[in-house]
C-alpha cells in the first residue's frame, strides 16, 4: 500500500459514535505506549541531570520501551516495517542521550548537532509512517505534526531539568503527556483506517457486537488513566521530598487533583451511584502517604507504624466504596487486593528513596506502572459494560 493510492481506497474512519471494545483498546494501548515512553524519559533525564548512579540502567529502560511500541505495532505492519521504526524511535532515544551529555559537557557544538538530529528524526518518522501507512496524514489537519509536538515538549522537559529551575516543570509535564495522548489518537486512528481499508462499510455492527460513543470512551479513559497518573505524582512528590526535585506543596496539590480528577470523572458517569466519602477517603490517603514519607524521613518508627496501619484501613474503606458502585462488575475482594498491592509498593518505594537504593527503587516504579494498567483494564472492562448496557 503507497500514499499514492490512497484515494482510490475506502478508508472506515473510527465512527465516533460506536466505538466496540476493541477499537477502544487500539487507541487506549496506543495512548499508553507513548504515555510510558513520557514517563521513562523524564526519569531517565532526572538521573542524568542529577548524576544518579543508575542512568544507566535507566537508559536501558527507555530504550526498550522504545522497542516496545515497535513491537507491538508488528501485528499490524508486519515485522519488517516495525523494525524500522523501531530503529527509527532507538535513534531518537540515542539523540537525547548524547544531547544530555552534550549539555552536561557544555558543549555548545554537541548540543546542537543532536538537536537537529532529533527534529530529522521526527521528521523521518513522520515520513515512515506515511509511507506504509497512507492514513497518517496529519500534516493537513495539524498545525505540527504530533511526533514534533512530542519532541518540543520533552526538549523543554530537559531545559526545566538542566537548569533546575521547576516553577514551569509541571506545566510542561501535563503538556508533555497530553501530547503523547494526542499522538496516541492519530496513530489509533490511522491503524484502525489501515485495518478496515477496502471492507465495505463495517457499520450497523453483527448481532451481538456492542459499542459506545467517542465521548464515553475519553471518560473511561479519564478513569482508567488516574491510576497510572497516581503512581506517577506519588512517585514525583517523592522525588520533591527526598531529592528536592520541584516545590513539594505545588506537587502535592497536583497529586491531590489526581483524587478530585477521578472522584468527578466517575460522578461524571455514574452520579449519585458514587459514595458521598469517597473523594474525602482518596484525599486521606494521600494526606497519610504524606505523613509516612514525613515518619521516614524523621525516622520515627513508631509513626510510621500508625500511619501504615491507617493506610490499610483507608485501603479496604476504598475498596468497598469503589465495589459498592458496579457491584455486578467489580468485587470489592478484587478491589482490596489490587489497593493492597498498590499500597506495599508505594512504601517500598518511598523506603528505597530514603536509602538510596535506587536500583531496587526502578524495579519498584516499573512494577507501579505495570499494576496500573492491570487496574486500569479491570474498571475498562466494568466501565463498558455498565455504559453500554446503558445506551
Amino acid at each position: 500500500m503507497t500514499a499514492g493510492k490512497v484515494d482510490t481506497i475506502t478508508a472506515n474512519r473510527i465512527d465516533p459514535q460506536c466505538i466496540t471494545y476493541s477499537q477502544m483498546n487500539l487507541i487506549f494501548n496506543a495512548r499508553t505506549l507513548y504515555r510510558r515512553l513520557a514517563t521513562w524519559t523524564r526519569a531517565y533525564m532526572i538521573s542524568r541531570y542529577l548524576g544518579m548512579s543508575t542512568s544507566d540502567e535507566l537508559f536501558g529502560r527507555l530504550y526498550y520501551e522504545s522497542l516496545d511500541i515497535g513491537n507491538k505495532m508488528s501485528i499490524i505492519i508486519g515485522r519488517e516495517n516495525a523494525e524500522k521504526y523501531s530503529q527509527l524511535l532507538s535513534q531518537f532515544v540515542i539523540a537525547l542521550r548524547d544531547l544530555i551529555s552534550a549539555q552536561i559537557a557544555g558543549d555548545t557544538a554537541g548540543m546542537e548537532s543532536n538537536l537537529a538530529l532529533l527534529y530529522q528524526n521526527a521528521e523521518e518518522r513522520e515520513n515512515f509512517l506515511i509511507s506504509i501507512n497512507p492514513y497518517w496524514r496529519w500534516t493537513e489537519t495539524e498545525m505540527e505534526n504530533p511526533l514534533a509536538t512530542y519532541l518540543r515538549y520533552t526538549l523543554e522537559e530537559a531545559n526545566t531539568l538542566a537548569s533546575h529551575d521547576y516553577t514551569k516543570d509541571i506545566d510542561i509535564f501535563n503538556l508533555l503527556l497530553a501530547s503523547a495522548d494526542r499522538l496516541g489518537d492519530v496513530l489509533a486512528d490511522g491503524l484502525y483506517d489501515y485495518l478496515t481499508s477496502g471492507i465495505p462499510n463495517p457499520f450497523p455492527l453483527p448481532p451481538g457486537i456492542h459499542c459506545i460513543t467517542y465521548e464515553e470512551m475519553n471518560d473511561i479513559y479519564r478513569v482508567r488513566m488516574v491510576w497510572y497518573d497516581l503512581v506517577t505524582w506519588v512517585r514525583y512528590y517523592m522525588l520533591s521530598r527526598y531529592l528536592g526535585i520541584g516545590n513539594p506543596d505545588e506537587t502535592l496539590a497536583r497529586l491531590r487533583q489526581v483524587a478530585t480528577e477521578f472522584v468527578e470523572a466517575m460522578r461524571h458517569i455514574f452520579g449519585e451511584r458514587v459514595p458521598e466519602d469517597y473523594l474525602q477517603l482518596f484525599q486521606t490517603y494521600i494526606s497519610l502517604i504524606e505523613e509516612l514519607i514525613t515518619a521516614q524521613i524523621e525516622d520515627n518508627v513508631d509513626e510510621m507504624n500508625r500511619v501504615t496501619q491507617l493506610l490499610y484501613q483507608n485501603a479496604d474503606e476504598r475498596a468497598a466504596a469503589i465495589a459498592s458502585i458496579l457491584p455486578d462488575y467489580w468485587d470489592e475482594e478484587d478491589w482490596r487486593t489490587r489497593l493492597y498491592g498498590n499500597l506495599r509498593s508505594t512504601i517500598d518505594e518511598s523506603t528505597t528513596f530514603l536509602s538510596q537504593d535506587y536500583t531496587r527503587n526502578i524495579d519498584i516504579f516499573s512494577r507501579l506502572l505495570d499494576q496500573s494498567e492491570n487496574t486500569g483494564n479491570y474498571l475498562t472492562q466494568g466501565l463498558f459494560q455498565y455504559l453500554e448496557q446503558r445506551a
